[in-house]
């Protein structure tokens, strides 16, 4: 069974300059992440560029990535498509690989009723063999999964948490009280919500920002678990000044330029996404040296 909890790192997806996978670059950041104490990386998500990717590269970029962690973390591989049939399909073939979780968000562009989103994630559920994680993430999508929708669906065995972008607390709020079985976890992946989602009663994050603050990200939970809220608050704070350059440019160019200014190449964002200008990159610069003065993160 997953563990939906602690902080797991949305990682972003590197490229070399031909805009292809790049499995070099893949190792050096998955080799950074590791070496912090991370409970788990969740590969093909927004952040990790899904969207932009073919099902043959996907696979592949899972399969290396599982085989190359091992049992060091675990493995949430992004699988959600636009039907259930093409989702089941792909979920299926990914669940060959025995990642931990995969997190499945909604069907996008037409939005779905709750008692579509219902069907589509138990018929999800019982068709693998893998543990999913539900993905709400409305701003994008266009669908709000409900918590009353949630409550329903935490009663599959097989759907054992949600990651919840929307950055709507109340929203998650909802999730943990209406939730139908106490280890249906409730992650946040609004990376502004990581305490105060632990102090609702909340499992952890999929946080972006910890490509980057993999260390601080992980001391708001540590801190927090350890009843230290004064130093989980401080690290919470110290997200700000990387949210505010993530907030400068289409997701992910800034996270991804932000990463290898820090000194971990991870190529530029897949076209059409341009990535940060001369005078974006001098911002990203002053960010990382105010995090490199303050012992933010190394280097």
């Amino acid at each position: 069974m997953a563990d939906v909890s602690g902080i797991i790192v949305a990682m972003v997806t590197p490229l070399d300059d031909e805009q292809k996978i790049s499995y070099s670059k893949t190792d050096k950041l998955l080799n950074k992440l590791l070496s912090y104490d991370i409970n788990g990386i969740f590969i093909l998500g927004t952040n990790g560029e899904a969207y932009s990717f073919t099902e043959d590269e996907k696979y592949g970029f899972a399969k290396h990535v599982i085989d190359y962690v091992g049992n060091k973390t675990q493995i949430f591989v992004g699988t959600g498509l636009n039907s259930t049939s093409e989702t089941i399909s792909f979920s299926q073939k990914i669940s060959q690989l025995h990642p931990d979780a995969l997190s499945v968000v909604t069907p996008y562009f037409v939005p779905n009723t709750q008692d579509e989103l219902i069907n589509h994630f138990n018929d999800l559920a019982n068709s693998v063999d893998v543990p999913i994680i539900l993905y709400n993430m409305p701003g994008k999508t266009g669908v709000n999964i409900d918590p009353k929708t949630v409550a329903e669906l935490s009663k599959n065995p097989n759907i054992v948490g949600v990651k919840d972008s929307s950055g709507d607390i109340e929203n998650m709020r909802g999730y943990l009280k209406l939730r139908n079985n106490n280890n249906f976890g409730v992650l946040s992946g609004s990376d502004s919500k990581i305490l105060e989602l632990l102090e609702a009663g909340g499992d952890g994050a999929i946080a972006a920002t910890a490509n980057l603050l993999t260390q601080n990200d992980v001391n708001i939970y540590k801190y927090f678990k350890d009843g230290n809220i004064e130093k989980a608050k401080k690290n919470q704070q110290n997200i700000e000044p990387l949210r505010k350059i993530l907030h400068t440019g289409t997701t992910p160019s800034s996270l991804k330029a932000s990463v290898t200014l820090s000194g971990i190449d991870v190529g530029s964002a897949k076209k059409p996404v341009i990535m940060p200008d001369k005078e974006e990159l001098k911002e990203i610069n002053k960010m990382i040296e105010y995090y490199r003065t303050n012992k933010i993160i190394e280097g």
